[in-house]
C-alpha cells in the first residue's frame, strides 16, 4: 500500500524499488523493452508510470495456506473490486505462460476473487480483512469483509473471464480446483436467480443518500421489469444504479464468457454445470435478440444500453466497461460487425447524452461524474476497437493532454479544462493505458516510433 514517503499523485514519479507494493523483475523488463521503442518523452513516461502503477501502488501478494493470494485495491479507495482488479491485472495476463512470477500473481488474483465471491456473490468490492467499512449502514445483507454490496452483473463475469483466459493461455485446467468449481456453481446459481423467472429476488439494496443513482428505487428492489431470459443487474459498471435492470453490454459479455466456460466444463466432465451454461446462453441470447435491439423503421438497428422487458430502453453509452463501444475489446464481436458499427456511431455522437465535446476534443463520460467530463477509459476503449490510425493518434494526444503533466491518467477530466479532473489515483485507468500501448507495440511498433 502507498505510504506517506511517496510523492503526491498530483505529480507522480515511480516510488523507489524498496517502497513499491510489489516488484516484478520480468514485467520491469517488458516495460523497459516497450519504452525503448517510444521516442516521444511524454508518451514514454506516461506508459512506464501507468503500466507499472498497479504493481507499484495497489498489489499485495502473499501465500495463503501455501497457495498464492493477490489482493489489489482500486487506487484511492482501499478496497478490491472484482471488475477493477481483473482489468488492472489484464495487461500482465498474456505473460502467464512465460513467467512463473506472473503466473503466481494472476493465480493469486483468481484465488482471492474466488474467496470473495463465495463470501457474497452479490457484492462488488471487498476488504483484505473481515471488517465492516464505510458502507456498514447500507440496508442490505452486509457481511464482514464486504466493502460494498452493489449487485453488478459484470463483477461475476469478469471473474469467469479471467479464469477461462488463464486456463486458455497456460493450456492447463488445474486452476479449476475444488474451491473454484464451488465458486462457479455459486455464480451459475446466482445468474439463474437473477433471471427472475418468477419476478422475485432475494437481493435488496437501499442507502440513505441524497444521490438517487447511489441507491435503488422501489424500497431497495430497483425498477420494475418483465421476464426476458436476460440476467438483471441492479447497478452499472460505474457503480451507478441502472435506469432499467437489463444491462445489455453486460449480458452480451456474459454470453461470450459462458460460451467459453461451457467448453471447459465439458472437458472437466462437469456436465450438469455445462447444461446450465448452455441454457443460460440460449436464454440470454434470445432475450437480447427480442428486447435488447432497437428496431425502428427507417433507422439502423442498434443495441440499447439498458431495457426493462416492458417496452422501455435507453439509447446511450457510459464510459465504464462493459459498455457498448467496448464489445470487440471484450471479445463479444468483431469491430466490423454491422450492428456494432451502427451502435458505435450513436455512442460516439451527440445522440449519446454522455458524449461530450469541448476545447480539447471529445469522448464519452458518465452520469457518475459532472457534465462535460470525459473518461480516459472511454478514449482508450475507442482506440482498442478501431484500426484507424488517425483515431489512435488523436486519442493518444488527448490522453497525454488529459494527464495535465501529473504523470498518470485520471478517472475523468473536463474536456475544455484538463486541470479539472477526478480521482488522481485510479489504477484501473492507468493499467488500461499500459495495456493499450502494449497492444499498439504488438500491432504496429512503427506507430509508436513515429508518434510525435
Amino acid at each position: 500500500m502507498i505510504d506517506n514517503t511517496w510523492p503526491p499523485f498530483k505529480k507522480w514519479f515511480r516510488p523507489a524499488a524498496g517502497t513499491r507494493s510489489y516488484t516484478s523483475g520480468f514485467l520491469e523488463e517488458v516495460a523497459a523493452e516497450v519504452a525503448a521503442s517510444i521516442p516521444n518523452l511524454e508518451l514514454r513516461t506516461l506508459f512506464l508510470n501507468c503500466f507499472m502503477n498497479t504493481l507499484d501502488t495497489t498489489t499485495n501478494f502473499s501465500l495463503k495456506n501455501g497457495d498464492p493470494s493477490t489482493y489489489v485495491v482500486t487506487g484511492d479507495i482501499e478496497a478490491m473490486w472484482l471488475r477493477d482488479s481483473t482489468l488492472q491485472m489484464r495487461p500482465y495476463l498474456e505473460f502467464v505462460a512465460t513467467s512463473d512470477e506472473v503466473n503466481d500473481l494472476i493465480m493469486g488474483l483468481i484465488n482471492r476473487q474466488s474467496d470473495f465471491i463465495r463470501l457474497d456473490p452479490y457484492a462488488n468490492a471487498f476488504y483484505d480483512t473481515s471488517k465492516f467499512g464505510i458502507h456498514r449502514s447500507d440496508l442490505t445483507e452486509m457481511r464482514p469483509g464486504v466493502h460494498e454490496r452493489k449487485w453488478e452483473l459484470d463483477s461475476l463475469t469478469f471473474h469467469l473471464d479471467l479464469v477461462c483466459a488463464f486456463s486458455r493461455k497456460t493450456d492447463n485446467l488445474s486452476i479449476f480446483n475444488e474451491a473454484e468449481i464451488e465458486t462457479i456453481g455459486l455464480i451459475l446459481e446466482t445468474l439463474r436467480i437473477e433471471q427472475r423467472p418468477k419476478g422475485s429476488t432475494p437481493y435488496l439494496f437501499d442507502r440513505v443518500t441524497a444521490n438517487p443513482i447511489d441507491t435503488l428505487s422501489n424500497s431497495g428492489r430497483g425498477p420494475q421489469s418483465g421476464y426476458t431470459g436476460m440476467v438483471h443487474s441492479a447497478f452499472r459498471p460505474s457503480d451507478d444504479a441502472c435506469e432499467y435492470p437489463f444491462h445489455i453490454p453486460s449480458n452480451l459479455y456474459l454470453v461470450k464468457v459462458l460460451s467459453d466456460l461451457m467448453e471447459i466444463l465439458f472437458s472437466l466432465n462437469l456436465l450438469d454445470y455445462h447444461q446450465i451454461c448452455r441454457n443460460l446462453v440460449q436464454e440470454i441470447r434470445s432475450g437480447i435478440e427480442n428486447f435488447g435491439i432497437r428496431r425502428s423503421a427507417g433507422e439502423p438497428e442498434i443495441y440499447y444500453y439498458e431495457v426493462d422487458g416492458l417496452g422501455n430502453g435507453n439509447i446511450m453509452d457510459d464510459a465504464n466497461i462493459p459498455n457498448l463501444v467496448s464489445l470487440p475489446y471484450l471479445g463479444v464481436c468483431e469491430p466490423c460487425d454491422e450492428l456494432y458499427q451502427a451502435t458505435r456511431a450513436i455512442a460516439l455522437s451527440g445522440l449519446n447524452p454522455f458524449f461530450y465535446s469541448g476545447y480539447l476534443g471529445s469522448g464519452i463520460g458518465s452520469p457518475h461524474t459532472p457534465e462535460g467530463s470525459v473518461w480516459p477509459i472511454s478514449l482508450i476503449t475507442e482506440v482498442f476497437t478501431t484500426s484507424e490510425r488517425d483515431v489512435w493518434r488523436r486519442n493518444l494526444r488527448l490522453l497525454i493532454d488529459s494527464s495535465c503533466q501529473t504523470g498518470l491518467l485520471h478517472e475523468s477530466f473536463n474536456i475544455s479544462d484538463p486541470s479539472t479532473y477526478s480521482r488522481p489515483w485510479f489504477a484501473w485507468c492507468n493499467s488500461f493505458f499500459g495495456e493499450l500501448i502494449l497492444h499498439i507495440w504488438r500491432e504496429d511498433p512503427d506507430f509508436l516510433r513515429q508518434f510525435a
